[in-house]
């Protein structure tokens, strides 16, 4: 592992895969961090010493990338370790080893985690798709007979279940008046759903950046997404033992902060972040543009609306049968760095 240089201590990287069955991260998750102080925490700790370990979701480690390109790498008095993990639910099994800290997700994954007992806490949530879009879709190929989302009736539909994408599904079919039963839902990774979905093995793929922005490079349509359905947040999952560490909970704090800060720093400068991005993880600027581009900017407060649109998705879980009793999602939150990230708007 690299050594760190006085002032700058530079993420150190690990590999920890889980046995995943669980949607790749949002690749970016755009967000400001105006209001952020800067401070290591609400209440003033100190985070020299600390090894932060930050789970990076999918195949590349984005947030380091990200921190580095806007400058928020430099100055820490702590250390930051990055693991990769192919997903939340990957995450979430590491965390009762001790190995992580916390990680960056979409919401569906804490619901599963308070039905395991996994004990994490969200500490974090952004708005991470812009209005009117969604980081989910259905896609089809050209000419598959599939136009809409009530031409799915009947066909094969890759996607992972207890994810997001399994969600979205569920929510766009209702709205049809559909019901899950009427598609044959396959359980694919999503890099192997575009493979099946080449080779005519699915009708249609539930899909999310950046596979969903290389599917669409590649020609498919969408024929159904979650505007209106899935709430476009993203979460930031932190586990009971590093919140009850003070220095490390000031860690955690500082790091949001210089997150929402390089977020940002992404959303004023696009071209500059598609260029390493695509340099990052190997994909053509044009589809770096194009994740960019639904990607949102903001904090926002954990408050009422945000617990009330995850008891709804989780509601939704219990309808499914993947879920035995209706959950009480307010567990999940703790809102300890609400004036750290949003200022006043908490």
């Amino acid at each position: 592992m690299p050594t760190n240089s006085p002032g700058r201590p530079t993420g150190r990287t690990r590999s920890l895969v889980g046995a995943a069955t669980a949607l790749l991260a949002l690749t970016l998750a755009a967000c400001s961090s105006a209001g952020a102080t800067g401070s290591p925490s609400a209440s003033g700790d100190d985070a020299s010493g600390v090894v932060l370990t930050v789970g990076e979701l999918g195949a590349a480690l984005t947030q380091q990338s990200l921190l580095e390109a806007a400058g928020e790498a430099d100055g820490l008095d702590y250390e930051v370790e990055y693991a990769l993990f192919p997903s939340g639910p990957a995450f979430m099994e590491a965390v009762p080893s001790g190995a992580v800290d916390l990680a960056l997700m979409a919401d569906t994954p804490a619901i599963f985690a308070q039905v395991g007992g996994i004990p994490v806490k969200v500490v974090g949530v952004q708005r991470s798709v812009a209005d009117g879009r969604s980081f989910v879709e259905i896609v089809t190929d050209p000419g598959s007979g599939i136009d809409d989302v009530a031409d799915l009736e009947g066909k094969k539909v890759a996607l992972l279940p207890a994810t997001i994408l399994q969600y979205t599904v569920a929510r766009v079919l209702e709205a049809e008046g559909l019901d899950y039963a009427d598609i044959t839902p396959v359980e694919l990774p999503l890099t192997d759903a575009v493979a099946a979905l080449a080779k005519g093995d699915v009708d249609a793929v539930a899909s999310l950046d950046p596979t969903l922005a290389q599917l669409k490079a590649n020609g498919a349509v969408t024929v159904g997404d979650g505007v209106g359905v899935t709430s476009g947040y993203s979460y930031v999952v932190a586990t009971d033992a590093a919140l009850a560490d003070p220095a490390k909970e000031a860690a955690v704090a500082d790091y949001l902060g210089r997150l929402g800060r390089a977020e940002q720093w992404a959303v004023e400068n696009p071209d500059a972040w598609a260029a390493t991005y695509s340099e990052l993880t190997g994909l053509p600027v044009e589809i770096s543009r194009a994740v960019r581009e639904r990607s949102a900017a903001g904090w926002v407060p954990i408050d009422d609306e945000v617990i009330a649109t995850q008891q709804e998705q989780a509601d939704v879980y219990t309808e499914l049968g993947l879920i035995a009793e209706t959950l009480d999602v307010s567990l999940e939150f703790d809102d300890r760095f609400n004036d750290v990230l949003v200022g006043g708007a908490a």
